[in-house]
């Protein structure tokens, strides 16, 4: 494909390895006709300066290519306009590469000339190997920060490098790479130390860090890790390989990536954008978001490049289980897996943890068993992040400058197997340390802060061990200092909570393919759009209609502040759309609050709500839902007036009698004001102050914990440009709602 050229006749090329360029046709070449003349280094030019160091890198930039589907060469790509960040190994790190190759056995020859390298597969008629090896090389070695992102300089490595936090953007790879500090120098990537003296070396495209050792993140998967701990016995993780092997989870911890996605979408069977622009966004601040193909028609939605398949693993270590299973130290991994399955499968029967239907058979493969229960709450589907297990955006206190935390903040996640919602959570009092189903005492009066006040024992939760993480291909493996589980104790807590979730969290394609909260300022991975279910099912949990055309849009976008937002993201659609969502889990039966957040204005339109269990038989819930319908503006449609029925009045400070009789009269209408934890980032508001932030109550309704339910929306409106919005749920449990001694909080 032609990537775009830039109207200032510079290049622009987003990150991609075996990647989708943005653009309608099927080869990608770098466009240089008319380039400008650069008057400095670029990062190629000085590597061709530095050949002494860099020649044999500077070689394999001229071979790889951009993409398996691309006549251009990565050499070319450095050549451009651009902002990279290179960390460049020198001729020896990686001669002492082809040495490690060698001396693990995947070529006999330390050399490029090696036998292997030269075997040629007569499918594909290419060096296979060789190219992979090569590529590798290249592709780990790079991030392409696009246009409106700096390159990294060592400066933004400091915070992550304390905290082992893999950095914002991702390599040519579409890997993120990991900080550290390194051992004899101030950082590592990947456990490749930078050169202190060598390194934010200045180009007019870039950074150049020189490494000593080939970055080459580990590419095994969850199943092979830990197949490999059984199989050597190895100790640290033992305990749970043999516990999920058991529980017939290695199949789906293999699972790498829908390779199908990728081919129909470089082979055009899948579009790679939305050809018509959208109503609202198209054009708008910023020249790449009004760009089409080729530089031509107004486009929005850029479909994601590529659909990995992850998993996100909170596991007691070995040590752990040594000392609750009462055995000697570093002994359980000499015992045979039989046995130590018997013996965590009596621990967790001891100790109750597991629902109290729960089965104690040997059947250990299904999800009515006891031991398939407590093990498979240990696993998420989605690949989180280490620096996005909780998301600091825009909640109470919050500074985008600062960057301090000064309010707790939390989220949901849904685990595997039963599905159950398994909690993160983060106070300011304890700047780094997240917890898993941590339920402190909150100061949530309405002149509260959100922070912690007291926890009781029983409530502390378990601390994730973040700085200890593994670090599969697939995966982000957390080592937790104490046991988990989900049991009717559990449940019973969580029952208590209102449950928010921000609605990127329901989707696992959104966290392991990077599409929530994407940190790249540049629009394409600011609008990600999604194909229509009849084409391609991209989220599982996510059905699309044919006339649908879905945006979700992180609002971290460089040129807007944050819209009043949860987390600054939001679902944002259009057309005559039609979409079926399956919801997470209550923790458990009783009547609950279902409630939309939105953020109303006369650009949104009208939809019919429908929820329940069967998907393809859902009933209508009330009357069709106006978006358009403020707190407190009058709408005007056909030149008649329609005042708002939403009751929404500013709160009077220091009245709560006030501003309670308030609250009363909008929930008499089905509506809430937004949550005090929120802040509207772009006018320095809560969304409580905010008449267009508002909460929908959709249903009040007995539901169950072992249920599956559903939600579906349709647009009821001619217009279709109109769009439909969601941005986060909440489940609030009656006895929060309706609790005639304690009121639900505002926050």
């Amino acid at each position: 494909m032609k990537i775009i050229s830039k109207i200032k006749s510079f290049i622009l090329l987003l990150p991609m390895v075996a990647g989708v360029a943005l653009t309608q046709s099927c080869t990608e070449d770098i466009d240089t006709s008319s380039r400008y003349t650069f008057t400095g280094n670029t990062v190629l030019s000085y590597l061709e300066d530095h050949a002494d160091v860099y020649s044999e890198y500077r070689s394999l930039l001229d071979t790889v290519k951009v993409s398996d589907f691309s006549n251009s060469t990565v050499s070319q790509l450095l050549s451009a306009r651009g902002n990279y960040t290179c960390f460049a190994p020198t001729n020896e790190a990686i001669h002492n590469y082809l040495v490690h190759l060698a001396d693990s056995g995947i070529i006999s020859d330390s050399t490029w000339n090696a036998p292997e390298f030269q075997e040629v597969n007569p499918e594909t008629g290419k060096r296979d190997l060789l190219y992979q090896i090569q590529s590798n090389i290249v592709y780990n070695s790079i991030i392409d920060a696009g246009d409106n992102s700096a390159a990294f300089q060592t400066s933004d490595f400091s915070e992550r490098a304390t905290k082992n936090e893999v950095l914002s953007l991702p390599n040519m790879k579409e890997r993120k790479l990991q900080v550290t500090e390194g051992n004899g120098t101030r950082y590592a990537i990947e456990g490749s130390n930078i050169d202190d003296n060598n390194c934010n070396i200045y180009t007019i495209n870039g950074y150049i860090h020189q490494v000593h050792k080939v970055i080459d993140p580990n590419e095994q998967t969850v199943t092979d890790i830990f197949q490999k701990m059984i199989e050597e016995q190895q100790w640290g993780f033992y305990t749970y390989a043999v516990l999920l092997e058991a529980c017939g989870l290695y199949e789906e911890l293999a699972q790498k990536e829908d390779e199908v996605y990728y081919q129909m979408l470089m082979s055009g069977e899948l579009e790679q954008h939305f050809s018509e622009p959208h109503p609202t966004y198209s054009g708008a601040g910023d020249p790449e978001r009004g760009k089409g193909a080729n530089g031509g028609n107004n486009s929005y939605g850029w479909y994601p490049k590529r659909r990995m398949i992850g998993y996100t693993l909170f596991l007691e270590k070995d040590s752990w289980w040594e000392q609750a299973l009462g055995l000697e130290d570093s002994t359980i991994h000499t015992k045979p897996a039989e046995e130590v399955i018997a013996l965590v499968a009596e621990y967790v029967k001891a100790n109750n943890y597991h629902m109290p239907n729960a089965s104690h058979d040997d059947n250990y493969t299904s999800i009515d068993n006891a031991l398939n229960q407590f093990v498979t709450y240990h696993v998420v589907p989605g690949k989180v992040e280490n620096n996005k297990l909780v998301i600091h955006f825009n909640e109470y206190g919050y500074s985008q400058d600062l960057k301090q935390p000064k309010s707790c903040v939390y989220d949901f996640y849904i685990t595997a197997g039963e599905r159950r919602l398994l909690k993160t959570f983060k106070s300011p009092g304890n700047k780094n340390t997240i917890y898993l189903n941590r339920f402190p005492v909150i100061n949530n009066a309405t002149d509260g802060d959100y922070t912690e006040v007291s926890c009781e024992d029983e409530k502390a939760g378990v601390e994730i061990l973040v700085g200890e993480m593994l670090r599969p291909y697939n995966a982000f493996v957390y080592p937790i200092s104490d046991c988990i589980y989900f049991n009717e104790q559990m449940a019973e807590t969580f029952g208590k909570e209102r449950i928010r979730i921000d609605v990127a969290t329901f989707f696992k394609e959104f966290m392991t393919n990077d599409i929530r909260s994407n940190e790249n300022p540049t629009w394409p991975y600011q609008c990600v759009g999604m194909p229509i279910t009849s084409k391609y099912t991209y989220c599982e949990d996510l059905e699309i209609g044919d006339d649908t055309r879905f945006h979700y849009l992180t609002g971290r976008y460089g040129g807007v502040n944050s819209w009043a937002n949860y987390q600054g993201d939001e679902l944002n659609v259009v057309g005559n759309y039609e979409m079926t969502m399956k919801l997470p889990p209550v923790p458990k039966d009783g009547v609950y609050e279902l409630r939309l957040g939105l953020s109303t204005n006369n650009r949104r339109g009208m939809c019919q709500v429908y929820w329940g269990t069967n998907k393809n038989a859902l009933p209508a819930v009330g009357v069709p839902l106006d978006m358009r319908m403020t707190g407190t503006q009058t709408l005007v449609m056909s030149g008649q007036s329609f005042p708002s029925i939403v009751g929404w009045e500013p709160d009077v400070k220091g009245d709560d009698d006030v501003n309670a009789e308030v609250d009363k009269k909008m929930r008499n209408n089905g509506y809430m004001k937004g949550p005090k934890y929120i802040n509207y980032i772009g006018g320095n508001q809560l969304l409580r102050d905010r008449e267009n932030a508002l909460r929908k109550i959709v249903i009040k309704s007995e539901m169950k914990a072992n249920e599956t339910y559903y939600i579906q929306f349709k647009n009821v409106l001619d217009n279709l440009d109109t769009e439909f919005f969601m941005d986060y749920i909440e489940y609030c449990p009656k006895e929060v709602y309706d609790n005639p001694l304690i009121p639900e909080d505002i926050w």
